[in-house]
């Protein structure tokens, strides 16, 4: 994180595990979930993306086997 980098204080959902890591252009980050960490805002913005993705992709999911596992 650099010095004059804006953040934000936030709490990451349990369920995906005890931490959350990735990377963004090269550089590493390990959050620890369950509990109020402060973040920068770009990372954030990633984590939120992420979780967006995810919603989609289990709405996905549920309507694929609604229909008997057919394409929709």
């Amino acid at each position: 994180m650099q010095k004059n980098e804006e953040t934000i204080t936030m709490i990451l959902p349990t369920q995906e595990g005890r931490f959350v890591e990735g990377a963004i252009n090269g550089v590493t980050f390990r959050i620890p979930t369950g509990v109020q960490v402060e973040v920068p805002l770009r990372i954030s913005r990633l984590l939120e993306q992420c979780q967006q993705e995810r919603r989609r992709s289990q709405a996905g999911l549920q309507a694929f086997t609604a229909a008997g596992g057919r394409r929709l």
